[in-house]
This record gives C-alpha cells, sequence and structure tokens, in this order.
C-alpha cells in the first residue's frame, strides 16, 4: 500500500515522505505523508502497519504541520460494514459480488455461502482474476447469504440480498487479519532523526520513527 501512494505522488510530482517505527521486530509500522508542494505544510497521511502473521492496521487522514509537531486527525467515516448494489445491468440472471476492505481493497480469495447452512450447503467461490463471485439467481434459494474469507471457518458478514439487485460490493475487514486504529487524533513529535509518538508494542511509551530512503 505504501508503494503505491509513492509511486502515483511521484507521477503527479506531489512530495512523500515516509517515516518507520525504529528496533520493530516481526512488524513494521509506518506514517508516509503526501503534500502537493515539498514547501506545504499541510496535506494527507496514512498510517499502515503490519506483521508476519499476516495481519495489518490501516488508517489515514489529513495533517498540518510546525516546526516541532505534526497534528493528525484521522478520517474513520468508513469504518464500517456496508454494501453497494447495482440493478438493471446486463445480467438480470446472476449476481455478481465482489468484497473490499472498509479502505477499499479489494479482496480476491472469498466465497459466499447461505447464511442457514443447515438448509442448504451451497458454496460459491470467487473468481481469482476478477476477484467475483457469480451466483445464477435461480440458485438463491433464500435471500440471506453470508461472506467467507479463503480459509475461514466463521463468517465475515452476513446480508441480504433484494430480488432486483444485479451487482453488490460489500466492504467488510476480517476482524482476525485487518484492523483499522482506534484513533481520532494525534500529535508526532519531531526531533533530529524523525519523531516521537506510541508505537505499537510499546506499552504506551513514545517510540522513535525515522525517515525511510526513498
Amino acid at each position: 500500500m505504501t508503494i503505491v501512494f509513492l509511486t502515483f505522488g511521484q507521477l503527479f510530482g506531489q512530495d512523500t515522505t515516509t517515516y518507520r517505527q525504529a528496533n520493530a521486530s516481526m512488524f513494521w509500522n509506518d506514517y508516509t505523508f503526501i503534500k502537493k508542494n515539498k514547501s506545504d505544510k499541510s496535506g494527507t497521511f496514512i498510517q499502515y502497519s503490519g506483521t508476519d502473521d499476516m495481519q495489518d492496521w490501516y488508517g489515514k487522514g489529513v495533517f498540518t504541520e510546525t516546526n516541532k509537531k505534526y497534528f493528525l486527525i484521522f478520517d474513520t467515516i468508513n469504518n464500517h460494514n456496508r454494501i453497494e448494489t447495482v440493478s438493471s445491468t446486463g445480467h438480470s440472471d446472476t449476481l455478481y459480488i465482489k468484497w473490499f476492505d472498509w479502505r477499499g481493497e479489494q479482496q480476491k480469495w472469498f466465497s459466499i455461502r447461505f447464511a442457514d447452512t443447515t438448509k442448504n450447503k451451497n458454496i460459491f467461490r470467487s473468481d481469482f482474476l476478477t476477484g467475483s463471485v457469480k451466483i445464477p439467481k435461480i440458485e438463491l434459494t433464500s435471500k440471506n447469504l453470508s461472506l467467507y474469507s479463503f480459509g475461514s471457518r466463521g463468517n465475515i458478514f452476513d446480508f441480504f440480498v433484494a430480488d432486483n439487485i444485479d451487482e453488490m460490493n460489500i466492504f467488510a475487514n476480517d476482524l482476525v487479519l485487518m484492523h483499522t486504529f482506534n484513533k481520532r487524533k494525534e500529535t508526532l513529535k519531531k526531533n533530529g532523526k524523525g519523531f516521537t509518538t506510541i508505537g505499537m508494542w510499546t506499552n504506551e511509551k513514545p517510540t522513535q520513527f525515522v525517515i525511510q530512503q526513498k
């Protein structure tokens, strides 16, 4: 994710700077600041962290800075499960379903099952190339469905399908692996190496973040 935004920043002439938590073992914790111009004192930011066991944490928002501090405001408006639907398409006999996490990253490995698996055990698996599940509507013996991630035993999200819906984009986090930062505001204190703030697994103590070379 960080690499994507750095590349976009370079393509469109934006200035990007990434800081990483120092002395991190078996995880990383990055803040990336994006400005239109290097001299700007405000812009957008992304905080992205991950562990070796494939868990990740994500946050984004806007920031302002002074000579001594960064002031961050996190955008939490999409931090919840939601569905976008489309009707009146050219495939009214088939339901197309795609899965995205809360930040909008498409997840291509998943399946859809009936919410009541005691009555219908059918499993509709995604096409790994397109990331879509296609369900013939004639096979929808129930309108109550559940989303499962690949290899998961428990369902991620239960939902209902109305008769006139042809396409669904589901935005839901797999709460075992996908996390959002539970904070609204944060202040980062600058120093000669980068800045300090409370890092991951630091017992709520400030820790050093250092600049990453591009």
